[in-house]
């Protein structure tokens, strides 16, 4: 008798326990799954899951938990997420606890690295649902609970039909920063003059064997006979240069100090022609002073400190009998790093000797450089020589036909050549880690940025450009480290850059803050597009300088927002006819889900 009742309680229990889960199989339905936003978005090139579920009253059973693994699916395979528990008050182990008498909500939130193609893929969720005293904290599958637990899977659940990449719009290549060039292609030189120093020194000794030797003081001479006879020059440039050995970052400094000497001294000299000159012109005494001044308001004078010569050197050095002079040439073509440069050529002991007697001391120099206005180079003829013969055109000239060139590939095919015709100067370096940067190939950018680093450390446009790098790599911190350094050295494209930050982990609030001060720019549209200001958005967009591809295809998707087929397909179009990739792009882009069964829009994305 006792056997008997103790079975038929057993049976009570497993029929209780049985009927609890069941109610909540059948039951099932009744608990709500919101995704938020639906379709779920990328964020920061991942795809984020997040939903809440609303579990309903005296619907959860004391004894039981419920296993969710959201799943996304695509045509590329499937992708299992962080599975999550939820248990009933009776049931130990880990696990978010929901009340059987009043229900409760849950929240949850992970992410995936997004993969061109997921667009179309969907995130659904099949509840596991078992009876146990504890969790199954080891499980990562639902296979697992169903095999070890006797899962019971419930009513499977859509959460998001597609995915929204819209966040990948923006720009992330923001304002690069090309160094200043300073051709004019209407001067010509006339004549030059060298003024020579001890080496590490910027102390002007015009009896020092180097200036007794070339003559400096004669050359200075010659250049007053020639604006005594042709009046001023349309401009004056001054030059310092150091010898490559030493610290590079001294040598900038001994060579700007050696362009300010050479700068001193021709103030005077202009002042012995301008003399002369106001007294051939007859000037009266006390109009003399202000005669002078006129004249010089007229005349641009420019200095700058190129620092180590390699240049010269590598000329200096094939033209010479050097025995091992081949082998420096190649180390100086083949090495960026100026560090490891000058230490293997340091390490070349006698040969090293023989380049400290004969070629280092005519590196260490400043030159004064007269332009008249002649006719030079046309524009089409820098163009053809920068495609066909570098080497032919001096620095200025090959800055210049990159800076006139419209297409990126070959500004950055022109950089190249400056760096290797002319590798001391860091312009050239800068602006093809740049060009590089923008064309997306980050390792030669970072190639290009770290020698210029290396030359010019806190140059603003090399640490500009430097902090758009590492933005591309995703390396926040020293983005932002870079464009902070930027900004305080003076650079006014880092501060455009840096909102980029914000709009890359999705604070588009801050980021339109930041971008209030440069209207009428794309990301600033972006930004507005992102924080729901949809109509803002399309009014910036058209005022807009550049109304090019990315433009049209950004004020499409706001004029879908606003359920304006009309607008929408016109930018739509517009954007395709610039870049077909939008066309397959806009195939599968859920902002215009509205219009996938459109035949306008159909005709529109076909892709043949």
């Amino acid at each position: 008798m006792r056997r008997s009742l103790f079975v038929i309680m057993l049976a009570a229990v497993l029929l209780s326990g049985c009927n609890g889960l069941t109610k909540m199989k059948s039951g099932s339905s009744r608990v709500r799954y919101q995704a938020n936003p639906k379709p779920v978005e990328t964020m920061d090139d991942k795809v984020v899951v997040k939903f809440t579920g609303s579990i309903p009253e005296k619907y959860f059973d004391k004894n039981c938990a419920v296993f969710l693994q959201p799943v996304f699916t695509w045509e590329g395979g499937n992708i299992p997420l962080e599975p999550l528990t939820l248990k009933g008050e009776k049931v130990d182990g880990d696990g978010t606890v929901i009340n059987y008498a009043k229900g409760g909500r849950f929240t949850y939130t992970d992410q995936f690295d997004y993969k061109p193609g997921m667009e179309t893929g969907r995130v659904t969720l099949t509840p596991v649902g078992y009876r146990s005293g504890r969790t199954n904290e080891d499980a990562r599958f639902s296979e697992e609970v169903v095999r070890d637990n006797g899962g019971v899977e419930f009513t499977s659940v859509l959460l998001s039909d597609g995915v929204n990449n819209t966040s990948s719009l923006v720009d992330i290549k923001g304002n690069i920063s090309i160094a200043p060039i300073n051709y004019n292609k209407s001067q010509g030189i006339v004549e030059t003059a060298d003024i020579y120093f001890l080496n590490g020194t910027s102390n002007l000794d015009w009896n020092f064997s180097m200036n007794q030797k070339y003559g400096a003081t004669e050359q200075m001479q010659h250049l007053k006979r020639v604006m005594l006879e042709q009046g001023l020059p349309k401009q004056i440039s001054i030059t310092g240069w150091a010898s490559p050995e030493g610290e590079e970052s001294n040598n900038v400094g001994v060579s700007k100090n050696r362009a300010d000497i050479a700068t001193a001294e021709l103030n005077k000299l202009l002042d012995e022609v301008l003399t002369v000159m106001a007294r051939r012109a007859k000037v009266k005494p006390q109009d003399v002073e202000y005669y002078k001044y006129q004249q010089l308001k007229q005349l641009i004078i420019t200095t700058r400190a190129a620092g180590e010569d390699w240049v010269h050197f590598v000329v200096m050095v094939e033209g010479s009998e050097i025995q091992d002079r081949h082998a420096i040439i190649n180390i100086v073509e083949t090495q960026q790093s100026l560090v490891k440069r000058e230490q293997m050529i340091r390490n070349m002991a006698e040969t090293y000797t023989e380049l400290t007697d004969d070629i280092f001391p005519s590196l260490r120099r400043a030159q004064i450089a007269l332009y008249y206005s002649e006719a030079r180079k046309t524009d089409a003829e820098l163009a053809k020589l920068a495609s066909t013969r570098p080497e032919k055109l001096s620095f200025d000239e090959l800055m210049y036909a990159a800076y006139i060139n419209y297409n990126h590939e070959t500004k950055l095919k022109y950089y190249k050549w400056a760096t290797e015709n002319h590798s001391a100067e860091w312009a050239a370096w800068n602006n093809a880690g740049a060009e590089a940067f923008y064309l997306g190939d980050y390792d030669e950018a970072d190639r290009y940025l770290k020698v210029a680093r290396d030359m010019n450390p806190h140059n603003p446009d090399i640490l500009n450009n430097t902090g758009l790098l590492y933005l591309g790599k995703k390396d926040y911190a020293l983005a932002k480290y870079y464009f902070e350094e930027a900004k305080r050295q003076g650079s006014n494209d880092a501060d455009v850059n840096v909102p980029i930050l914000n709009l890359r982990r999705g604070n588009y609030s801050d980021a339109e803050k930041a971008l209030k001060g440069t209207p009428c720019t794309y990301n600033l549209a972006f930004a507005q597009l992102m924080n729901d200001e949809t109509g803002t958005a399309i009014r910036t967009l058209d005022c807009c300088l550049d109304q090019n591809k990315d433009v049209n295809y950004l004020r499409a998707v706001a004029y879908a927002r606003l359920g304006d087929k009309a607008n929408c397909l016109k930018n739509l179009k517009a954007s395709i006819d610039d870049d077909y990739e939008y066309k397959r792009r806009a195939a599968v882009d859920t902002e215009f889900r509205e219009y996938w069964d459109d035949e306008e829009f159909k005709l529109i994305v076909k892709l043949w």
